[in-house]
């Protein structure tokens, strides 16, 4: 066997020296720390808090930064700004100490006056008394000046809800559509030909008003049952039928004809110019090219020579355009001053004259004749009543645009994918049916 290695001992020596070492220091520390604590007093190690006021070190730090800030902030509170500081001593340059003083008790009393205003203000508002005449709450505490209301006036209608408080913009908009609108016609009064005893003529013109929105009535009806297309006529049919002919015959002879030309076609080959020959084409091509030009000169001097024929075109266009505007202002304007809630029935009629209502007017044999024979009618006990005048009213607010009427359900229609509804499907577990 070989001799061991000298350096292995010494490093394992060294290791178990650095060990002892490390457990030494650890000892000798352990035992400072418990002398350090064993050898103090009971007192100095711990306190008794016996008065609140004496608290322990940290306690003492708080309470007295605590008491620095406040006593700091209390300094800031009744310290000036710079700002103020510089229109204080604007004040007193301009007015003096007296003045100055002067100033600050005006202003002090014109605060208190506000405070007062303000005060006797908010007392004001206060109902004293009931609007049901039931006994008020402060009834037993009366104050000296303040009237005693015991009752209310039976005829009084209160009010269900105070007037909303308006902006000055709000108002000047209403005040605009005010002066704005068409003047409105409540109650129109009726035909004279819808009289109970009217006379000939008039009684002619209702029977024509009634007639011509019944025409009306019957047109729009045919119009919807009308088919949008009728389908071809005869002529139609015919004439299709013999082109159809003509051109399967032509089809047949062009196919016949392109079937002789491709068998006999010969493709020729394109001949190399001259010099001469080529610059004879420039000077054709540049000799056309100038009489272009002439001739769109000749067309912009003629132009210019029929400025004046061109300038009285325009002019009367110009007429025609003017004429045109001031007929339209003034239908607009007719329009506007025509009153609303006149002619109501004729209105419908030209709207939807569908489900527009008849003219309530009898007709002559419904009218009997008068014993004198010089006009029609009869007394009213023999009148029978014709129209509603619920409806009248009705269409007359519509047309006032008081009320509006409901919309007629017409076709559904349904963009996009339909998707039917099933019974419990998700989202749909608490539905009732």
């Amino acid at each position: 066997m070989g001799k061991r290695s000298k350096r292995g001992a010494s490093l394992r020596a060294k290791k178990r020296a650095n060990a002892a070492h490390q457990q030494l220091e650890q000892a000798l520390t352990d035992q400072a720390e418990e002398c350090r604590v064993q050898s103090k007093k009971d007192e100095e190690l711990f306190v008794l808090d016996t008065s609140r006021k004496n608290t322990a070190a940290s306690n003492k730090a708080v309470a007295a930064r605590r008491a620095a800030d406040k006593e700091a902030s209390r300094k800031r509170k009744c310290e000036y700004s710079d700002r103020e500081k510089r229109k204080i001593e604007k004040v007193l340059k301009n007015h003096g100490k007296e003045g100055a003083i002067a100033l600050a008790e005006r202003g002090k009393a014109r605060l208190n006056e506000k405070k007062i205003r303000k005060q006797i203000t908010a007392g004001s508002t206060k109902p004293t008394f009931d609007l049901w005449d039931q006994p008020s709450p402060n009834a037993g505490g009366k104050k000296k000046g303040t009237p005693a209301v015991n009752s209310v006036d039976p005829t009084f209608d209160p009010p269900t809800q105070a007037a909303a408080n308006l902006s000055n913009k709000q108002i000047k908009a209403r005040m605009n559509a005010r002066a704005s609108a068409p003047p409105q016609m409540a109650v129109e009064v009726a035909h004279p030909g819808q009289s109970y005893h009217p006379d000939r003529e008039h009684h002619q013109d209702a029977i024509g008003e009634a007639l011509s929105i019944e025409i009306r009535r019957n047109e729009a009806e045919e119009y919807k049952a009308k088919p949008i297309s009728e389908g071809m006529t005869s002529f139609t049919k015919e004439f299709i039928k013999a082109s159809d002919d003509e051109s399967t015959d032509e089809e047949e002879e062009d196919d016949d004809n392109s079937a002789a030309e491709e068998s006999t076609k010969i493709i020729k080959r394109k001949e190399k110019l001259t010099r001469a020959q080529r610059n004879k084409q420039k000077r054709l091509i540049a000799e056309q090219t100038l009489l272009k030009e002439r001739r769109q000169r000749k067309q912009f001097l003629h132009q210019a020579n029929e400025v004046h024929i061109h300038n009285k075109v325009v002019k009367q266009a110009e007429t025609n355009q003017l004429e045109r505007r001031k007929e339209v202002a003034t239908f607009k304007l007719e329009k506007k001053s025509r009153p609303v809630g006149r002619d109501v029935w004729s209105t419908l009629s030209q709207k939807d004259p569908i489900r527009a209502p008849s003219l309530p007017v009898a007709l002559t044999e419904e009218l009997q004749k008068d014993g004198s024979g010089s006009g029609i009618g009869g007394g009213l006990r023999s009148v029978t009543p014709k129209g509603s005048l619920v409806t009248d009213r009705l269409e007359s607010m519509v047309a006032r645009k008081l009320i509006t009427k409901k919309k007629q359900e017409g076709r559904r229609i349904v963009q996009g994918k339909r998707r039917p509804k099933v019974r419990g499907s998700k989202d749909a577990e608490y539905l009732l049916v």
